[in-house]
């Protein structure tokens, strides 16, 4: 079953037998909004010139997430910088999020919970997964490359990527020698490896839009 980086992304954050994510709001939203902007570079929709985000192809594609991003991006009348689309994307998450569980849900990777608190005037909605052998295949190929050297393909050179700038690193590699070998790993991948030009700088420029982000925001939350 062939799923978009921003699933593989969702499936990665949450927590598979709660249902609950595992990082902080503003992690999961602006790395869902990276996520987003690097499937855009993946599929050659976008590229970064002169520090901003261009639309080189702006034909639909018939998937939800896709398609309102790339017409979001297009209404605008000068090119942005990826920091502002983090933001911007960031900012529609939480709509974003709720198509990616229903689509995981259709595809029966996850079941949907939900509990009612105080008279049902509160729900809490839990999404644990139910079939767990894409999420293990996703969590063994991210492993591998980084504890058995095994060659890495796009996909997971991006998702690394997105992990190492959203806190989930810790989660997937938890004892303090896998954490600092990913870590060295994925430092590495982004800066050597041999992808193209146009995705490479994509996704230094996004990781680093995505880390400003939401350190930016959670001091200026914690300030206030």
């Amino acid at each position: 079953m062939a799923l978009q980086l921003f699933e593989k992304f969702i499936l990665i954050a949450l927590d598979q037998k709660k249902g609950r994510f595992l990082i902080d709001s503003f992690s999961l939203n602006y790395g869902l909004a990276g996520a987003i902007l690097l499937e855009l570079s993946d599929r050659n929709k976008i590229v970064i010139k002169n520090k901003r985000i261009t639309i080189v192809d702006n034909k639909l594609t018939k998937n939800p997430i896709i398609d309102a991003s790339l017409k979001l991006i297009n209404k605008t009348k000068k090119d942005k910088k990826p920091r502002y689309w983090i933001y911007k994307l960031g900012n529609k998450s939480s709509g974003f999020k709720r198509i990616i569980l229903k689509d995981l849900n259709e595809k029966k990777i996850l079941r949907k919970e939900t509990k009612n608190y105080l008279g049902k005037l509160i729900k809490i909605r839990r999404y644990p997964v139910v079939n767990p052998k894409e999420v293990n295949e996703i969590k063994s190929k991210l492993k591998k490359v980084v504890l058995e050297k095994e060659k890495p393909d796009i996909d997971v050179i991006l998702i690394l990527s997105l992990m190492a700038s959203c806190k989930l690193t810790r989660i997937l590699f938890a004892t303090k020698k896998d954490h600092r070998e990913a870590k060295k790993k994925i430092r590495e991948l982004t800066k050597d490896i041999e992808i193209s030009e146009a995705v490479s700088q994509t996704l230094k420029e996004i990781q680093a839009a995505i880390i400003v982000a939401t350190t930016s925001t959670f001091v200026s939350s914690s300030s206030s």
